[in-house]
């Protein structure tokens, strides 16, 4: 008797372990899906979102993925709150502390 309720108290545990291990790469897989995947510095990228207020130093841009963008000239034309596509190059350098900057190269409005 006292075998089996050992035998059966092992193999409980190590479902257990396993449930858990198993479990916890499951969430990392689909947490690392939902992060978006980060630009190269020199890239070139095309970006929609909507102009934020979130910038510290630059003007930032919150991209329709959700991920934060910052760029580097201020916009003329343009506010907060506006819908706004976006091409430029990944800086290599930046002084916005935030997201990831942009050096623009056209920068329009989207009226939706």
């Amino acid at each position: 008797m006292n075998r089996v309720l050992i035998s059966v108290m092992v193999v409980m545990s190590l479902l257990s372990v396993l449930g858990c291990t198993v479990g916890n790469k499951g969430l990392d897989s689909q947490t690392a899906a939902a992060k978006p995947r980060q630009q190269a510095p020199g890239s070139h990228v095309q970006v929609t979102g909507t102009l934020t207020a979130e910038g510290v130093e630059c003007q930032a841009l919150r991209g329709d993925d959700g991920t934060l963008y910052t760029i580097t000239r201020r916009p003329e034309g343009f506010k907060v709150g506006d819908r706004v596509q976006v091409s430029g190059m990944v800086a290599e350098i930046s002084f916005c502390m935030q997201g990831t900057t942009i050096s623009v190269t056209r920068m329009v409005k989207i009226n939706d």
